[in-house]
């Protein structure tokens, strides 16, 4: 399909273009699916994690970022990463994961958050506690009170996100969960309806 769109097989006609293109989206979002699904399934026999190494967070999370700046542009939001001041030490995580976990939560504030909205990425080093601080905050939609309890769980998903009719299929966040926790870290968030939502999560600087 993708061969198709790029006109390797081709030039085809603006109705066919059109079809291919709502197929190739259904099938995106099927893999999408689906991988959430292979990673719930892994989650719950306990074997997620399976390569953790030595990593420089900073440098996995402006990898991360740059994979939006499309998207970004696209909906004409102000983004800003506030970087810490000084060198953050080295930590041990699975990079893929970690990066998996930060692509999500980016991934929904863009979703949730208005055309001109404003998210604020920040990161930082709590010395007493030895621990990393990762935070995003939008502008978005935010999420109802009365909804924030089941906020981690399988396939929840806000009734406010449901009739915005965006996509998801309510994994992301308790796949966001289960990483953070499987490293030690916790991860927790503030929430107003129509106010926008700020994620937290800490990751444990340990001995090597």
């Amino acid at each position: 399909l993708r061969m198709l769109l790029d006109g390797d097989l081709g030039e085809i006609t603006k109705e066919q273009r059109n079809f291919i293109e709502k197929t190739y989206s259904s099938n995106e979002r099927m893999i999408s699916l689906i991988n959430d699904l292979l990673d719930v399934s892994k989650i719950e026999e306990g074997r997620y994690l399976y390569k953790q190494t030595l990593a420089d967070i900073d440098e996995n999370i402006v990898f991360v970022i740059n994979s939006f700046q499309d998207q970004f542009n696209r909906k004409k939001i102000k983004f800003n990463y506030q970087k810490p001041k000084t060198s953050l030490p080295k930590i041990k995580i699975d990079v893929e994961k970690i990066k998996l976990a930060i692509h999500n939560l980016i991934d929904n504030a863009i979703k949730y958050t208005s055309v001109n909205g404003k998210i604020v990425i920040s990161l930082d080093y709590n010395e007493k506690e030895k621990q990393i601080v990762f935070s995003i905050k939008d502008s978005g939609v935010g999420i109802p009170e009365d909804q924030q309890s089941r906020l981690f769980s399988k396939f929840f998903r806000g009734a406010n996100v449901i009739r915005m009719e965006t996509e998801g299929s309510g994994l992301g966040l308790f796949i966001i969960k289960n990483i953070i926790e499987a490293h030690g870290g916790k991860i927790w968030f503030e929430s107003q309806e129509n106010r926008g939502t700020k994620f937290s999560f800490s990751l444990p600087v340990k001995k090597t």
